[in-house]
């Protein structure tokens, strides 16, 4: 025979239990925030660079310049600790160079990530950044 304030007792600490594991699964993922920013000056080549992450944790960088078809530019991307420049995703279209970095650290606050294009002869058009703030 069961005892019924036992029973009830059992079933109400159940609950609260899964209501306080529910709350500690959602409050244990990373929230996601994100800042972009782009510098359009049509010809010869337009910019820009979007941060993935929260605070100062960056998840990843994406950049991306776009260009007239012909043009031979590479992207360069850095920031805090970072550095890239390349032809980036060669899936690509003809006009665009995009590419994709994983960072997953935090970066400090302050600082800047900064997508550019370089020319053949190793000049950059200006960067477009974004500032990385708590």
């Amino acid at each position: 025979m069961k005892h019924p304030k036992i029973s009830q007792a059992l079933r109400s600490t159940l609950v609260a239990l899964t209501v306080i594991g529910a709350s500690l699964v959602t409050f244990s993922q990373p929230a996601a925030a994100s800042a972009s920013g782009c510098t359009y000056s049509g010809y010869p080549v337009d910019r820009c660079v979007y941060v993935n992450g929260s605070s100062t944790y960056v998840n990843y960088i994406e950049g991306t310049i776009r260009y007239r078809t012909g043009l031979y530019l590479e992207i360069e991307v850095w920031g805090d600790g970072i550095y890239y420049r390349g032809h980036g995703d060669p899936g690509s279209p003809s006009d665009t160079t995009f590419v994709h970095l994983p960072v997953n650290r935090n970066l400090a606050s302050g600082s800047y990530v900064c997508v550019a294009a370089r020319w053949t002869d190793g000049t950059q058009v200006s960067p477009a950044c974004v500032q990385i703030r708590r």
